[in-house]
């Protein structure tokens, strides 16, 4: 079964990336194997190993192993991202800069949530994202007021559930294509 990690990447205490999440992980149902990463219980300090992801070399210390060995356990991710001041959360950008090739071919879906349906937070994250080679294949913004309150309570639209089911296909459709 296609193991899917959604990726909740705020850690403020009053967020509605949790509700956010459970509406992703309801969609996807049971056709994933799930895996909640909760960047608040993560806790990564600020990037501290010695030599740059992209160059290869190991990890060298216990949470970047661990963090590297969680992301690329996943045959695909879901990222959840606020739009915090027209980008995303500091504990994000420093989850992202732990790790290169586990990114690297990931089938990858962005939801944002914001005001303005998180326009400005994802087409930087998506500029983020490709840079370090992931498949970026849906992108979804959730907006207050159209699909959800500043607290949380979900009225997402139809066509922004249909975007996540878009989204959702495509990575089976991405995981389960024969290499060729």
């Amino acid at each position: 079964m296609t193991k899917l990690g959604i990726i909740i990447s705020s850690a403020r205490p009053n967020r509605v990336g949790e509700k956010v999440a459970h509406w992703v992980a309801d969609t996807a149902g049971d056709r994933f194997d799930l895996d909640l990463i909760d960047l608040r219980e993560i806790a990564l300090p600020a990037f501290d190993e010695p030599a740059s992801p992209k160059s290869g070399a190991d990890k060298t210390t216990s949470h970047g192993l661990t963090w590297g060995e969680r992301i690329g356990a996943l045959d695909a991710v879901v990222i959840l991202t606020p739009q915090y001041n027209g980008s995303y959360p500091g504990a994000l950008k420093n989850a992202i800069d732990f790790l290169y090739a586990e990114w690297s071919g990931l089938p990858t879906v962005l939801l944002g949530y914001g005001w303005g349906a998180a326009g400005e937070v994802l087409p930087q994250l998506e500029k983020l994202m490709v840079r370090l080679d992931a498949e970026v294949v849906g992108s979804v913004g959730l907006g207050f007021r159209e699909d959800l309150s500043v607290e949380g309570e979900l009225f997402i639209t139809e066509e922004k559930a249909a975007a996540l089911e878009s989204a959702l296909v495509a990575v089976e459709s991405k995981v389960l294509a024969p290499v060729a």
